[in-house]
């Protein structure tokens, strides 16, 4: 083995930095990707970061492979589940050291929610290893190149060089094995079983996993080797009847803590369910919680395997024995218990459930201990069987290269292979790593930076991980609906983490992809023809978590900023909705809207905790500001003057006594000051509480000078200001405040937004894996390190205003369409230079803190002069 492997790193680039490695059709130094990495943000900060004891401050993003708004990226996996303050199926964490394999993903990058019809890709040596943590495969980061259209790596203990690319729905892989007479590749579905076939004529293997009982994830797989091996590891049988012949007597309550008396109960011969809302008739479809019983007969004697494939949370008991105790966020995961059993004795079997929010899995499966036909697996294969993997063996001599395309599809398998055939036609893989630097290139170069060379990593990288999402489900013309579940033609996305990135994603998307930020939003609109609702956090359907519906904010953004070619009636209607119903059919809304119409506020002791009813109250209030703009903009005035009245309601949740929000009782009582139910982030020591409501009072974007009112004028919002930055109560890596910094420019002090701008993006972003300061939250916290180093910021979506800062970089290109560039040049730079000492634009003077997108998108030249001492005079012309 030694052998092998020092062999094999002659072959291997080897260093820490991805700029001097960079694997086949290595780009130029004058190519955006050489300054990037994308493990950038895989370990946790290396910075001081404020973060309460409920949250970490971890960028939750995967190297990702593929093309931006891919159908499905590539990633490799460290691990299926990761036991952090958060249990999220992210699948690679920097601090690992082994490989599992490389996943076929669709998490949200850098999110916290589920990775939905995830696939994944192994290659070894010698005896072939199903379980994930059996067959993972020590590496080095040394030995590791991470480029958005390319990855490498060396996987030490089978002497395997992996390497791959990918476009939007195919991966190109290419393995490097040694000689061996048993060089395998396998498949597995990551959290669950799949269904897969063999076509050893044609060197591919086909198949599909179920996501979430609703709909199939497909994928098609083809070599350019013949297979000396195949096989299915065939599932285990559904738990039913016949190992439990009185069934599962099921206690269903209406909470999730079973909690009290039962609300339902019922009994099943089964536990082989996909719940798309609620499980029987008289049960929510959210947060509830059941019991499980019954008695299992064993049939034979030995060894019997248990596979329980649930969501959220599970514990499972074997006579009375606590067996499997799982807490999943937001995703489906697969747990296995192995006991020995006596043919004919009778051992009871219970399992709690405890539901969160979106869909129910529940399957209980057990592998009894009998002989089976070790052809039949193989038998199978070539007709298409249920299993936990499958599988294809080579012989292979010393460094053969055997590679392997793979198209996934939501539509069905010919639209898979023709997926493939379109993206990847022939094997040649350093013509598909090329294709693929090519699209990652021409979405960087929307942007030139000049300046530090460590700033410009820093910058690049985080403008690939604006790219990553939303998930673009178009393939050919048609989506496959995950709200209807049918096929359409048209647009449809998905991971939109709508919570976070309407505040400065979609405006960067805005300025950079006018078009595709078009078809989003139509995309939203088909969403709101086929379920009801436009979507608030898709994955890949409705989710019922965050606060707000925020694709108002998103829309009404985009139409004042003159995005066009949507339905802008319906867009409007659907608006309207909700600020006006309460969700159903799946979908949560605006929690709350009832009251909120009615009182004016969200109350606390209605919507506590879970509700986080202060937060709602805010953000219905800004949701509603951009209703009232979106109607302006359509000339309605009368829903112009209902919804900015509406839009000061935030001032119901603002607490004279405390300087800050406070939840507020249905009857007009307040809470406690600080009190911990306002919000599950509130939780934790009495300093992140305090955190929590400092942070969550400036929650008021749409309008700073009634916030400043509040308080008792300007000055008193700006003391609030500098005592907030100060005593480090700002959390960069949370949404809530993120326009703080900028809140000075409407204050009169413009000159401390530069100052802590400038700051903030020094002290929490860096060219190094701990460089991000929290959740990505697809590419949120990157496009706010983006706007502030580039030197403006949209501070209130909506309104078609940037507020000025002061810029990282000597000088800002950006392409903002029709061959028109808007450049931002910094005199006089530095460090210590923050301060802006006077401006122009186009050639004149320029004394305005801000400015309008229009100037932005006409295309000239804004024109700063820095110095190292505040002009407290500039910025400050309304």
């Amino acid at each position: 083995m030694e052998k092998l492997i020092k062999n094999f790193l002659k072959l291997t680039c080897v260093g820490l930095s991805l700029i001097s490695c960079g694997g086949p059709n290595t780009k130029s130094k004058d190519s955006k990707l050489s300054y990037v990495d994308t493990r950038v943000g895989t370990a946790a900060s290396i910075a001081d970061i404020t973060v309460t004891e409920v949250e970490e401050p971890m960028g939750y993003v995967s190297p990702i492979v593929g093309y931006p708004s891919a159908l499905t990226h590539w990633t490799p996996q460290t691990a299926e589940w990761t036991k952090r303050v958060i249990t999220v199926p992210v699948p690679y964490w920097y601090d690992q050291d082994k490989i599992q394999g490389f996943r076929g993903t669709r998490y949200p990058n850098g999110a916290v929610v589920g990775d939905w019809g995830a696939m994944c890709v192994m290659p070894m040596i010698g005896k072939v290893r199903i379980d994930a943590d059996a067959r993972a495969s020590k590496f080095s980061h040394d030995n590791e190149i991470a480029k958005p259209h390319y990855y490498s790596v060396l996987l030490d203990d089978y002497a395997i060089k992996a390497e791959y690319t990918a476009a939007a729905k195919t991966a190109f892989f290419q393995f490097t094995f040694p000689e061996s007479s048993s060089s395998t590749v396998l498949i597995d579905g990551v959290y669950v079983p799949g269904n897969y076939r063999v076509i050893p004529e044609r060197n591919e293997i086909e198949g599909y996993s179920v996501i979430a009982g609703h709909f199939k994830n497909y994928f098609v797989a083809k070599f350019n080797k013949s297979f000396k091996v195949y096989n299915v590891d065939l599932l285990p049988n559904v738990v039913d009847a016949t190992l439990v012949p009185d069934g599962f007597k099921a206690e269903y309550f209406n909470n999730d803590k079973l909690e009290g008396e039962p609300d339902v109960v019922v009994t099943h011969t089964e536990l082989n369910y996909d719940w798309l809302k609620e499980p029987v008739e008289g049960v929510v479809a959210d947060f509830f919680s059941v019991r499980y019983s019954g008695a299992f007969v064993a049939r034979y004697s030995g060894e019997h395997t248990f596979e329980l494939t649930t969501k959220d949370g599970t514990r499972m008991y074997f006579d009375d024995a606590l067996v499997i105790d799982e807490w999943k966020y937001r995703a489906t995961g697969t747990n296995v218990y192995k006991v020995n059993l006596k043919k004919g004795e009778k051992y009871k079997i219970r399992i709690e459930y405890y539901d969160g929010s979106s869909t129910t899995e529940m399957h209980l499966r057990c592998a009894e201990p009998i002989k089976i036909n070790p052809d039949l697996a193989s038998q199978l294969a070539l007709k298409g069987a249920d299993g936990n993997a499958v599988y294809v063996t080579f012989i292979t001599k010393e460094q053969e290269e055997v590679m392997m395309k793979v198209g996934t599809s939501l539509i069905d398998l010919s639209q898979a292979r023709a997926n493939m055939n379109e993206e990847f036609p022939d094997f040649d893989f350093e013509r598909a790593v090329a294709k693929s630097a090519d699209v990652w290139d021409n979405e960087l170069n929307k942007i030139q930076v000049e300046g530090g060379e460590d700033d410009k990593a820093i910058f690049y990288t985080a403008l690939t991980k604006c790219f990553v999402n939303p998930r673009n489900l178009n393939e050919n013309g048609k989506y496959f609906s995950p709200f209807d579940f049918k096929v359409h033609e048209g647009e449809m996305y998905t991971d939109l983490s709508i919570w976070d990135t309407f505040r400065s994603l979609h405006p960067l998307w805005v300025i950079l992809k006018p078009d595709e930020t078009t078809n989003i939003i139509n995309g939203m609109l088909n969403a709101y023809k086929e379920g009801g609702w436009l979507p608030k956090w898709p994955n890949p359907w409705y989710r019922s978590i965050m606060m707000g519906t925020h694709a108002d904010a998103v829309i009404a953004d985009a139409y004042v900023k003159g995005i066009r070619g949507f339905d802008t009636d319906l867009a409007f209607k659907a608006m309207l909705k909700n600020a006006t119903e309460k969700g159903n059919r799946g979908f949560s809304g605006r929690v709350g809207i009832e009251y909120f119409n009615a009182l004016g506020y969200v109350p606390a002791d209605v919507f506590g905790f879970y509700g986080e009813p202060v937060a709602r109250t805010l953000e219905f209030s800004y949701d509603d500001y951009c209703i009232a703009q979106m109607a302006k903009a359509l000339g309605e005035k009368n829903k112009y003057e209902e919804f900015m009245q509406r839009s000061k309601r935030y001032m119901n949740v603002l607490d004279k006594e405390t300087g800050l929000v406070r939840g507020k009782k249905k009857n007009g009582d307040w809470l406690a000051p600080y009190d911990k139910s306002i919000s599950v982030w509130a939780q934790g020591s009495d300093h992140d509480t305090e955190v929590y409501y400092k942070n969550h009072t400036l929650l008021v974007p749409h309008d700073i000078p009634g916030l400043a009112n509040f308080m008792g004028g300007q000055d008193k919002l700006e003391a609030y200001l500098d005592d907030f930055f100060a005593n480090n109560m700002y959390y960069v890596g949370d949404e809530f405040s993120m326009h703080a910094p900028y809140m000075y420019n409407f204050i009169s002090a413009p000159w401390k937004t530069q100052k802590t701008v400038r700051e903030m993006l020094a002290k929490y972003f860096f060219n190094d894996v701990g460089g991000l300061p929290g959740n990505d939250d697809c590419g949120q916290v990157s496009s706010w390190y983006v706007f502030g180093a580039m030197g403006f910021y949209p501070a209130c979506p909506g309104d078609p205003i940037y507020q000025l800062c002061s810029p990282v970089f000597d000088k800002v290109s950006m392409n903002v369409g029709e061959g028109k560039i808007f450049t931002i040049i910094a005199n006089n730079n530095s460090k210590d230079n923050m301060y802006i000492q006077s401006a122009t634009l186009n050639g004149k003077p320029y004394n305005k803190s801000w400015l309008y997108h229009k100037d932005l998108v006409n295309g000239g030249e804004l024109v700063f002069e820095l110095g190292p001492k505040p002009n407290k005079d500039w910025g400050l012309t309304q």
